[in-house]
């Protein structure tokens, strides 16, 4: 198998022109792997999870003390 060779944006381009319309929606049927988050990103999503429960469990609650 040979290594990826880099492509640049402009020759990405260029090729993304030249195609046919099947060709094009078969080159952009091909997923994506998803990309690892690391660092600050990690940090930032789990710090938007425990955002988002503790919101959660807040409106439940007023929403409990209202029907009361």
């Amino acid at each position: 198998m040979r290594p990826q060779e880099h492509v640049s944006d402009a020759d990405a381009g260029l090729v993304l022109e030249n195609l046919e319309p099947d060709q094009l929606a078969l080159a952009k049927n091909v997923p994506v792997p998803r990309r690892p988050l690391k660092g600050g990103a990690l940090l930032l999503a789990w710090a938007l999870r425990l955002y988002l429960i503790f919101m959660l469990i807040v409106v439940c609650w007023q929403a409990w003390i209202a029907v009361r």
